[in-house]
């Protein structure tokens, strides 16, 4: 993982207005004069134009307005121009998501719409076929304000989902959106989403029968119980949607989303600035504007280049500190965190994070020379956020930047309190340095990690965006362990499939731990996916069951001279956590990764596997993947900012 070297905008603070806004412009309509508007009117209305209509208008309204007038695109499929107000094609935005979270819900697609905030040519037909059944016309394709106020009467129309009563020894779907609910407003410890109603769950379910309904507790998940969980939490439930009536689960949210890798003990985020560390750019930049604020006087230019009048307003810091700090002209660790607390926000910044992740059972670190390297600045009309790369090997081909940006450049950051927003931009640059990641562009294809990647890669409009989320520090979203799950992604894992194959879960976790100690993963796929194992509640129980087990260890296997070789393996003894021991025991195959992915959570998002797991709610890039970002906007703007589609 690299980057490269890339000459830093010049710093300008910025304007105290804040920051353009989308919606900026002239408001109100253009008034034509006179008797203009009411041809303009009559025309409106439906009154026939001709050439007389048009040439009367063209007397009234002068030339130029007339012009505008009739200047104006025509609607997509032919139609009047959009309404005043509405979303049609080439939309984009937190409005479109909206509209497509609804026509979805609503049957009006063929099939679930993807909720990517994109006025694409399938949430067009959406909005035809609504506008169709609703006797809406003209069927234009394009959400004015008639068809969306249909819509949303429609949506808030729509049905609460049917609740059961639930007790102890209850299994089901229902039970496992009651866990999900019970999870999301506190249960501790947390529940496993196993669709069964035992004495955890039952735990649980006492504690907020007093703590919510005050009252006797019952044990049982009843109409009134339902009723406080989902007024507390949304989702929970399976919806019908597209006119395929196809089953989605509504993702139940629970927490705040965190999906930056874990940042290593006793780390900085700061990478070494000054002596003997980074004496240019993003960093340096950084430094003075905190010396800055400070107060360090003189006061330093904003040049991003590590001087001799930078080096002794660092060491008047350091030894200004109680107790001081060593003077060194380095700042390292210590001296960014006293510099933190002296001066928490700055409009540039430097971002060198050391962090690992476990993935399917296994750690994975982005740590030393390989740590993700990025920097941010804050300028006049967006924030852009530079990940510089040192390509090594082959030359990087030109699309994979562009990638990247069509990709990540979807989301601004919105203070909803004062209105303002800015763009946030995403660019990978190449060039070297010590504020680079390196990766090295190998010939043909090959599964690509933060530092390899393959010039062929037939997938490299998703991978290389999904690569370039860890050189910003940003985990991987699959095979994740429930916790794990929650944590990033900021809602509970689905429930997805309760009932599972006619063989129990004590059968399939022993036949696992059998195939994991004849190292045989074929053994473990088929007593896992061929039995029918889905991910979701079963399969969860079965994770359970094998918890359960008498732990073993799988012997150690000689080296074989072969042909073909077979390498020696030490011992491996077996913990009862079944993602680490199936990625343990078993060899690194497709079988392997299949079976673990039966037994973990993964996301559909670009830092999940929307390959194999299919969400219409969850995909691309998500505004969880900017928490960092938003949070620096509120440190250098002030505010409360959150990621918001453009």
């Amino acid at each position: 993982m690299a980057s490269a070297n890339q000459r830093t905008p010049e710093f300008e603070p910025p304007e105290p207005v804040g920051v353009r806004r989308p919606d900026s412009g002239p408001t109100g309509p253009v008034m034509l004069p006179g008797a203009g508007n009411a041809a303009t009117a009559r025309m409106l209305q439906g009154a026939p134009a001709g050439p007389a209509g048009l040439a009367e208008l063209s007397r009234l309204a002068g030339n130029s307005q007339f012009a505008r007038f009739v200047a104006q695109p025509p609607a997509p499929g032919g139609g009047a121009p959009p309404t005043p107000g509405g979303v049609g094609a080439g939309a984009h935005g937190g409005p479109v998501q909206e509209l497509q979270v609804k026509l979805s819900r609503l049957q009006a697609s063929a099939l679930p719409l993807t909720e990517d905030g994109r006025y694409g040519p399938l949430t067009e037909a959406a909005v035809r076929n609504f506008q169709t059944s609703a006797g809406i016309v003209p069927v234009t394709g394009v959400a004015d304000p008639v068809t969306k106020a249909a819509i949303d009467a429609a949506f808030a129309a729509l049905p609460a989902p049917v609740r059961v009563q639930l007790a102890l020894g209850a299994t089901g779907p229902d039970v496992g959106f009651a866990q999900q609910k019970l999870n999301a407003v506190g249960a501790n410890p947390r529940l496993v989403i196993n669709a069964v109603f035992d004495a955890a769950m039952m735990v649980a379910v006492i504690a907020y029968e007093i703590a919510a309904l005050h009252r006797f507790p019952n044990g049982t998940v009843d109409a009134a119980l339902w009723t406080a969980l989902d007024a507390g939490v949304k989702g929970g439930f399976v919806a019908s949607e597209g006119a395929s009536a196809t089953p989605v689960e509504q993702n139940t949210p629970s927490g705040t989303a965190d999906s930056l890798g874990a940042q290593v003990a006793g780390t900085s985020l700061h990478p070494v600035t000054g002596v003997g560390g980074l004496i240019q750019g993003p960093a340096v930049h950084e430094l003075q504007q905190k010396l800055n604020t400070a107060g360090a006087s003189p006061k330093l230019k904003d040049d991003g280049s590590f001087g001799p009048l930078t080096r002794t307003a660092l060491q008047a810091f350091q030894s200004g500190r109680v107790p001081p700090l060593p003077a060194t002209g380095t700042a390292d660790k210590a001296t960014w965190d006293a510099l933190d607390v002296a001066a928490p926000a700055s409009m540039t910044g430097a971002v060198e994070r050391q962090w690992t992740e476990v993935v399917g059972g296994a750690t994975y670190s982005m740590v030393g020379a390989g740590a993700s390297h990025y920097s941010w600045e804050i300028q006049k009309t967006r924030m852009l956020v530079t990940a510089k790369v040192n390509f090594v090997g082959l030359a990087a081909p030109g699309a994979w930047f562009g990638h990247v940006e069509a990709m990540w450049n979807q989301y601004q950051g919105v203070d909803a309190a004062s209105g303002r927003s800015l763009p946030i931009d995403f660019k990978m640059s190449s060039g070297g340095g010590g504020d680079a990641n390196t990766v090295q562009v190998k010939p043909g294809t090959g599964r690509a990690n933060a530092g390899e990647w393959f010039v062929a890669d037939p997938n490299a409009a998703k991978t290389v965006p999904h690569e370039f989320g860890h050189l910003i520090g940003l985990q991987d979203e699959y095979q994740l362990h429930p916790g794990d799950y929650v944590r990033v992604t900021g809602h509970e894992p689905p429930v997805g499939d309760a009932a599972g194959p006619a063989v129990a879960p004590n059968v399939i976790a022993t036949n696992l731990q059998n195939a994991m100690v004849a190292r045989n993963s074929a053994n473990a796929h088929a007593a896992s996916v061929g039995a029918g194992v889905k991910g979701g509640a079963f399969a969860q129980r079965v994770v359970q069951e094998y918890a359960k087990l008498a732990t073993v260890t799988v012997p150690a296997v000689a080296a074989v001279a072969g042909p073909p070789p077979v390498p020696a393996q030490p011992a491996v003894p077996l913990t009862g956590d079944l993602l680490f021991d199936l990625n343990a025991a078993l060899p690194s195959d497709n079988n392997s990764y299949e079976t673990i992915q039966t037994f973990s959570y993964s996301s559909g998002s670009i830092m999940g596997d929307p390959g194999r797991v299919s969400d219409p709610h969850d995909h691309g890039a998500q505004p969880r993947h900017l928490g960092e970002f938003v949070a620096i906007l509120g440190r250098a703007l002030g505010g409360t900012w959150e990621a918001k589609r453009r």
